[in-house]
């Protein structure tokens, strides 16, 4: 974990793209030396007392993974009692978000399901199991 380093001193905040329980906030921001976009989960770790060490855990696990498949992990840093998780910006939204117009068409979801299983594959070969596969997880 790179706690030494003030995290706004490398990303600048783009949007706030959703909030969890009322410790958890999702936000897209950019690194300004690369100028690429990421997400970043922002865990409020003092009112999330119970869940610190599946947090950690969380990110043990992320900072194993290497996949076209998986969401990429880049980096945790520490600030005050902010824990930022930073991952890779999936741009195109979540299938949840696919399905507010309607439904999707079925040729999308058999691609998304087809590279869902190639995830899934690479995780349980590598002995991990995913517990929360959800619409707002899916980032086709």
């Amino acid at each position: 974990m790179e706690g030494l380093v003030d995290p706004e001193s490398i990303y600048m905040k783009q949007n706030c793209i959703g909030t969890l329980c009322f410790f958890t906030s999702f936000t897209s921001m950019v690194d300004k030396r690369t100028g690429a976009s990421v997400a970043i989960k922002i865990i409020d770790v003092e009112n999330a007392e119970d869940e610190v060490e599946d947090i950690i855990q969380e990110i043990a696990i992320l900072s194993e993974l290497n996949s076209p498949y998986v969401t990429r992990y880049h980096g945790s840093f520490l600030k005050g009692s902010s824990l930022w998780i930073v991952m890779e910006f999936c741009s195109g939204g979540s299938c949840s978000d696919l399905m507010r117009p309607g439904t999707i068409p079925e040729d999308y979801i058999m691609i998304i399901l087809r590279e869902l299983l190639r995830g899934l594959d690479y995780l349980h070969s590598d002995k991990k199991l995913h517990r929360d596969i959800k619409g707002e997880l899916l980032f086709p």
